[in-house]
């Protein structure tokens, strides 16, 4: 694992390590496959060579979920809000929320693209309008 590439076990570090390349993914230089979640061997050909690659940041809604009571407080003036796995355009699955749709306008397969939003150290998606 590059010494970029935060361990599995620490997902929003994950992400703050690689916000300066934009949305990216981690990639083996081996077999050269994009996966998710950060780990320390490819998934696909057991190489230990993993770093961080920008990519596209588009996808499509594979699935989706609407949570309509907030687990804490501090989700209590997000509800509703929609948990989503996002097919990325290069493979992976990731699990996000969608921002800027309406819960009842969410539709597997629609066309997303990321979103960083200052407050959220993950990246989001929103529809690709």
């Amino acid at each position: 694992m590059s010494d970029t590439t935060p361990t599995p076990m620490q997902p929003n570090a994950y992400w703050e390590a690689i916000r300066p390349l934009g949305f990216a993914l981690p990639c083996c230089t081996a077999c050269g496959k994009f996966h998710f979640y950060p780990r320390p061997a490819c998934p696909h050909c057991g190489a230990t060579s993993i770093v961080p690659r920008p990519v596209s940041g588009m996808g499509t809604l594979y699935s989706h979920s609407v949570v309509y009571r907030a687990p804490s407080e501090r989700f209590k003036s997000d509800v509703p809000y929609i948990v989503a796995i996002v097919a990325t355009a290069e493979g992976p699955h990731l699990m996000t929320r969608l921002v800027n749709v309406a819960p009842d306008d969410a539709r597997i397969g629609m066309r997303l693209r990321v979103r960083w939003d200052a407050a959220s150290p993950e990246p989001l998606f929103e529809p690709d309008a």
